[in-house]
């Protein structure tokens, strides 16, 4: 099926799925959502507000997974309040989709992501924690196509860096709160019907994927303008991996790629400590080991590798010259990247 070009069954299952419309969240999203505050437009458009049962007690590593997923959820909030103000102007253009119910859905997905912020916010509050206020944010999607492609990353990374969390705290500690832990349904939710909207199967895989919280980080970074964010993250930051050449956010291609290249900046002080080392691209998907492949050096600051056959949904590669199995071993030995990539 192409994007954008849907089913009379498809059809239908939207118009079931719209809700009912209200005055559409504002862009950008109100500042008091980092205090915890929810206005009543917006809740009714999310279809609740915050949950009366936010308490929890945070530490080390899990107060720093509170504010990461408060980073992240502030770049979903004005992704998608962004996305409306680009479907109101005509910048974004629906195809055979209806354009005021597509409107409401991302309205309403807008509405709950501004709940979330709030929501993490809370929490942070109620642990004498830093809160996160949002930073600027540019996002490459320059169509409604693009848009669906980078929503699909976004979300992934968000929901992936919950699972993740959890996988390196190890059962040790609470990681999040119930409040917290809720959010991640309904992340999934949003990105199964963006799906639908693209025009691709909901569900590709039976597992999502977990991703060191590091790496969440820094795929969030690559919507962040730089010096923008008033409280910064405390979580290391790696030079960015890009695709060779550059390509604009999309969904998986027709066909399987048997190899990939990559650039990257190998000027850097993390690239340079390692130079002359063997390189490998650790792949993370589903609930797996990390798999690593030899990466074959083509140029100054540039290289191609395998691509690990099944993989499914969002595929997250990094380089590395070693090949830790442990996850947190795995963000401590990050050179370059992560990269976001859909498979299927």
């Amino acid at each position: 099926m192409s994007p954008i070009s849907m089913s009379s069954t498809m059809k239908a299952a939207i118009v079931l799925l719209l809700p009912f419309a209200y005055a559409a969240p504002a862009f950008p999203p109100p500042a008091e959502l980092t205090q915890g505050v929810v206005n009543s437009n917006i809740s009714l458009i999310a279809g609740g507000t915050l949950p009366n049962n936010t308490a929890a007690v945070a530490t080390g590593i899990a107060v720093t997974g509170l504010q990461l997923l408060a980073s992240l959820e502030n770049i979903e909030a004005f992704f998608y309040s962004d996305a409306i103000q680009n479907l109101t102007s005509g910048v974004y253009t629906t195809g055979d989709l209806l354009l005021n119910d597509t409107i409401e859905i991302i309205e309403k997905i807008a509405a709950q992501e501004e709940v979330h912020v709030a929501t993490v916010g809370a929490v942070l509050r109620l642990n004498s924690a830093p809160v996160v206020p949002p930073c600027k944010y540019t996002f490459p999607a320059t169509n409604f196509d693009e848009f669906l492609g980078v929503a699909n990353l976004i979300t992934s990374t968000n929901f992936g860096s919950v699972i993740g969390l959890q996988q390196q705290l190890g059962g040790s500690a609470p990681a999040l709160s119930p409040a917290t832990t809720a959010i991640l349904g309904v992340e999934t939710r949003h990105d199964a019907f963006l799906r639908i909207l693209h025009g691709v199967v909901p569900n590709p895989a039976p597992f999502d994927t977990a991703i060191p919280i590091a790496w969440a980080y820094n795929i969030g970074l690559r919507y962040t303008v730089p010096g923008s964010c008033p409280v910064e993250v405390p979580l290391p930051t790696y030079p960015q991996l890009s695709f060779d050449p550059a390509k604009p956010p999309s969904f998986a291609s027709a066909s399987y790629p048997s190899t990939i290249s990559f650039a990257w900046d190998d000027q850097q002080a993390w690239v340079q400590r390692e130079k002359g080392k063997q390189l490998y691209a650790a792949w993370v998907n589903q609930y797996n080991l990390p798999v690593y492949t030899p990466v074959t050096v083509t140029g100054a600051g540039s290289g191609i590798t395998p691509v690990p056959k099944d993989m499914q949904a969002v595929a997250f590669v990094a380089l590395t010259t070693l090949q830790p199995l442990d996850f947190t071993d795995l963000q401590d030995a990050t050179l370059v990247g992560p990269l976001a990539i859909a498979v299927s």
